[in-house]
């Protein structure tokens, strides 16, 4: 057939039913018309979640973005997206949270360029008094941003941020809401490093190993009422032990179970120490896993993933059943580079410290053959989605 854009409908939808990667779906619906009309979720429901796609340092200055595919093995995908060009980028859902430095907050589907407008970071300081935005510091207000849903499939979702001025704070939205509501915890807790919503909860845990679980109802509920209760994890992990090394604590749902992975790193190299050929940033080492039971704030290890991978980065972590998708090992922790502090410190920022962790032998590997480096926005994990 001379024209393709003239294919049968019923043959059409035979083609997307057959694709496996989204990444694939989403170029089948990018040919024409006649294809995007075929490119519906009800003709895509073979795997999920999806393996996610390594969105590349924002180092060029252009405003498109590359992507890294694992299981093709090379950049697969280049973007033209503007609205994250010099933007921090903090990953939910298959959506961005991004941020600029002129004060603009949105949540950015990278795949379709859908943008919906937050309230801005003025209305954030508010909150605590603040009139401005001390120069210089919006690259580091934000710590986390995570979506309770997907918002391409329902508007019954939250958005909640940790950000700070002199100690870390907890705010949400919800569409409709016009302005941030600040949460009143009654707990002084420490820096988030890293938050999940599990089972119709906001759990987070702190740089110190603290983990907080708490509900915000959604957008039907006008008043929200936000419950919320810390445990501490030291007894459980004897943290005090790690203390010569840099730690990162993680949250990921996998198969129902939530798990806590612990990050262990060479710390930055002093002033009197040698330069590393890594360069000056963290040395990621060794991965712990857990399983956690928020209920009663216990832990149990956990010495193998078997046939799953995680995907951990700055602002979550996911998983995927590796025998469903090439170029995925098994039993394997994938992470980017997220020592947002210590990065902060070098000239060309964070991008380095990367790669794949074998659960079985301890052993660190390369998955990325290039170095992509960024102050603003190292490479992260995004989970396609539409």
């Amino acid at each position: 057939m001379a024209n393709w854009a003239e294919l049968p409908h019923e043959l059409l939808v035979l083609i997307p039913k057959r694709v496996k990667v989204i990444e694939d779906f989403i170029a089948f619906g990018a040919v024409c018309t006649s294809w995007r009309t075929a490119a519906t979720k009800e003709n895509f429901d073979v795997f999920s979640p999806q393996v996610p796609l390594l969105m590349l340092a924002d180092d060029k200055d252009d405003d498109y973005r590359e992507f890294y595919s694992l299981s093709k093995g090379k950049v697969s995908r280049i973007l033209y997206l503007p609205e994250a060009r010099g933007r921090e980028c903090f990953p939910s859902e298959g959506w961005l949270f991004t941020m600029s430095y002129y004060g603009e907050f949105n949540l950015l589907h990278p795949f379709s360029r859908t943008q919906i407008q937050l309230p801005s970071p003025k209305a954030l300081l508010a909150l605590q008094g603040f009139d401005e935005i001390p120069k210089g510091e919006i690259y580091h207000m934000i710590d986390k941003a995570v979506l309770s849903a997907n918002p391409s499939l329902t508007s019954d979702y939250v958005l909640v941020i940790s950000y700070y001025t002199d100690v870390n704070h907890l705010a949400f939205w919800r569409p409709g809401d016009l302005s941030w509501t600040k949460f009143e915890i009654e707990y002084r807790v420490g820096g988030v490093f890293n938050m999940i919503y599990y089972k119709g909860q906001f759990i987070f845990v702190t740089y110190a190993g603290e983990v907080c679980v708490f509900y915000v109802p959604g957008p039907s509920i006008s008043q929200p009422i936000v419950e919320s209760r810390l445990f501490w994890l030291d007894d459980n992990l004897n943290l005090f032990r790690h203390k010569k090394h840099s730690i990162n604590f993680y949250l990921v749902e996998v198969d129902d179970k939530l798990l806590l992975v612990n990050r262990f790193a060479h710390p930055r190299r002093e002033r009197n120490e040698p330069p590393r050929e890594e360069g000056d940033g963290p040395k990621t080492f060794k991965f712990e896993v857990y399983e956690l039971d928020v209920i009663n704030g216990k832990l149990k290890k956990i010495n193998t993933l078997g046939n799953l991978a995680v995907f951990l980065s700055v602002n979550g972590a996911s998983f995927v059943e590796s025998s469903k998708f090439t170029g995925v090992k098994p039993d394997h922790i994938y992470f980017t580079d997220d020592w947002r502090e210590e990065n902060a410190v070098l000239e060309d920022g964070g991008g380095r410290d990367m790669g794949a962790y074998n659960l079985e032998d301890g052993n660190v590997e390369s998955f990325y053959p290039e170095l992509s480096l960024s102050l603003i926005c190292p490479p992260t994990w995004i989970t396609p989605s539409f």
